[in-house]
Parts: C-alpha cells; structure tokens; sequence
C-alpha cells in the first residue's frame, strides 16, 4: 500500500455524510469589450475584500488567493474568480456563503464596468485575445499543454466549471461513488450545459468543456484505464497519479518544471509528505478526481439558483444505496460512457444512452434525488427542472 493510497484512505468517514463541497468559477468580462478583468483590476479587488479574509496567499508579492472559515477564493489562469465553499450537508449554507462573498464583489465589478458571466466557455472573445495572469504554475502548465494536446490554452483561459465534492465510507463505498460518478458525467455535463456562445460565436458543441479537457492532455485528462476493473480500488487511482508526468514541482515557495518527469520519479527527489502528496494529486484531471473526497467534474459555470439546484442534485444522488447500485448496473465499460459521451454530442436531448432515452434517465434520477431531499432542498433542484422536453434551464 503507497503513500497516496494511505492518504486517500485517511478521507473515509465510515458513515454516510451527506456532505457537498461545491466550488464555482466565474468570468469577469467587461461590458464594452467582452474581455476578461486583468490582474491589475482583480488586485485592486482583493484588497477591497481582504478585511473579510484572514488568510492570504501571495505570489511575486503579489496576492493570489484570500480566504476564511467558510471559503477559499482563488484565481485561474485566464483571471476567472473561484470560489471553494466549507463542506456542508445544509445546502442553504452554500446559499448564504456565496451572497455574503459576492455582495462586495458584485459591487467592485459593477462599478468599474464590468459583469459576472456564468459560462462553461468565454461567450465573448477567443483566448488569444487577452493575456493568462502571471503565476509560474500556470506558465510551467500552458507550456507543457502546448504539445501535449491541442486545446490547453482554451482549457486554461476560456473554461469555467462547477465542481461537487462527496464523501465515501469505506474503499468499497468509494469504488461504487467514483463508478457512478463516471457514468454520471456525460449526463451532467448535459444537465449543466450552459454554453450557447463561445469565442464570440455560437456553440454547437453540448459537450464543450469535456471535448476541450479530452484534447487537452488525453493521458491525463480522461477515464482511469481499470475502472471497471475487479481490483480496482485506492491503488489503482495511485497508479494513475504515478504514471503520468507531473509538469511541476513545489519547491521553497517556487515552482520549478519537471518536463516529462513522472510523477513517480519526481517523488524519488521529493517523497510523499502531505504537501507533496496534495499537488501530486492536484496535478491529474480525470473526468472525476480523486483526492480525500471524490471531485465530480462535470458542470459549466451556472447561476446560483442553478448552483444550488446541482448541489441538492448531487446530494441526492450520491448518499442513497438503492440509487449507487441501480446506475452501477448500467455499465460495466468505458466504451459505454465513451459512447454516451458520443451519443450527447450528437442529439442532445434526443440521445440514447445506457440503452435509453436521455430524458428519461434524467427524470428518473430527478425524481431518486427528490426523495433524499428537505422540502428546502427540492425547492433548489427545481431551478434543474424541465423546459422545452426536460432541458434544465441554465
């Protein structure tokens, strides 16, 4: 058993929580221009709202991140603002945190001319349009993607998600979670498509952001080799990690490139402490991530109704035996969800996955979810409701 599998496993609660951790990004696009708030402006910000945030990260002496008790706030590369809530099993918290954090950033943005846009993509601009903020990580990163792939740069700069965060029991509570969750996504990321326009020009492209990630990096950005695998387990997601190169290293309050150094040689130098074993995991972007908690990655950027909506959703969903088994039965192939990836891209509403009518699959798991809520909380999964034949309105 490795280190990582060892920290993996420190994050079992042995019980079902209930918990959700939900983090947002946002775009900060300019009325006139559509382009994105620079540094410059996102540090004037910061220092606005710092009083609220006793915990401060800089880079270059320059402040990248803020936070408190309740939330994290970070920048991505193309300055989209995020937001890492406090795990919670009281949806409303999610509510109360994000108005309290946004009231003053609504305020700055509107005053100087700007929008918060809720987008899986940038509707407004191509992202050679506008510079990726200053941070060594990031530069390390969009070099490496530069030949790894074709579309890290959009990855970086032009992409905006919602991620959900749950909590497992046991290995074996988690082997069926990350499953699930892996034959979830395509049907999520349709859910939560919230991209009509992208680069200034109409998306045609329902699946935006996960063909964006696909083209990224295909050996590290995609769906673990074994996952329906009878050994899989902590150690096979270990494997994953150890496999692929790390890009990166942390290093005395630096970042330094690996190259195509694996993460398994790069851990022969550095070892397996809490901090070195944090960015390792940090480094790899599946489709779902793994690290004390299971990262489902799916969701564009939406509203807050709607954000709300996909944490009751997922909470829902992911915290009932009888639901973790029937989705489980669905598949027992990667090709499986590949072709419902494929089938989505296609006919959207109309698609046929599973073996079945993509509307009915996202009614019936509407209906499962509903039944583990608080009368609150179906008030939230409404936002997610039918319109036009069952599109969610985002």
């Amino acid at each position: 058993m490795g280190s990582i599998t060892n920290y993996i496993r420190s994050g079992e609660k042995h019980r079902q929580t209930h918990y959700v951790g939900m983090e947002i990004e946002h775009f900060i696009l300019h009325k006139d221009t559509g382009l994105p708030m620079p540094y410059a402006d996102i540090e004037r910000l910061f220092d606005q709202i710092e009083s609220n945030y006793p915990q401060k990260t800089y880079e270059k002496g320059h402040i990248v991140a803020l936070g408190n008790e309740e939330m994290l706030i970070t920048l991505e590369p193309g300055c989209q603002l995020e937001f890492s809530f406090r795990y919670t099993d009281h949806i409303e918290e999610i509510e109360k945190m994000y108005q309290k954090a946004m009231r003053p950033i609504q305020s700055f943005v509107e005053s100087n001319q700007y929008s918060i846009v809720y987008s899986g993509g940038i509707p407004s601009v191509p992202v050679d349009a506008y510079d990726r903020i200053d941070k060594d990580r990031y530069q390390y990163m969009e070099a490496y993607f530069a030949h790894s792939g074709t579309r890290g740069k959009e990855m970086m700069k032009g992409t905006a998600s919602i991620h959900a965060s749950i909590d497992f029991a046991d290995e074996a509570d988690f082997i069926q979670k990350y499953r699930m969750a892996n034959i979830l996504h395509p049907l999520f990321a349709l859910i939560c498509f919230n991209t009509p326009k992208y680069a200034g020009k109409p998306n045609t492209d329902i699946l935006l952001r996960d063909s964006i990630w696909q083209h990224t990096d295909p050996q590290r950005c995609h769906i673990i080799d074994d996952l329906f695998a009878p050994t899989f387990g902590y150690e096979s997601y270990e494997r994953y990690v150890l496999d692929n190169p790390l890009i990166l290293m942390h290093e005395k309050d630096q970042f330094i490139p690996t190259g195509e150094q694996t993460c398994r040689e790069v851990a022969e130098t550095y070892g397996f402490g809490k901090p070195e074993i944090e960015h390792y995991l940090s480094m790899v972007f599946p489709d779902i991530r793994l690290k004390k908690c299971i990262e489902i990655r799916s969701a564009d950027s939406m509203p807050l109704p709607q954000l709300l909506a996909y944490a009751s959703f997922i909470k829902g969903l992911f915290y009932d035996e009888k639901i973790i088994h029937t989705v489980n039965e669905w598949t027992h192939s990667i090709d499986a969800i590949q072709v419902a990836k494929q089938s989505i891209q296609k006919d959207g509403w109309q698609a046929q996955v599973y073996g079945h009518n993509v509307q009915s699959l996202v009614e019936e798991l509407m209906a499962a979810s509903k039944s583990n809520l608080s009368i609150k909380e179906q008030g939230y999964l409404k936002a997610l409701g039918s319109q036009n034949g069952n599109r969610p309105t985002v």
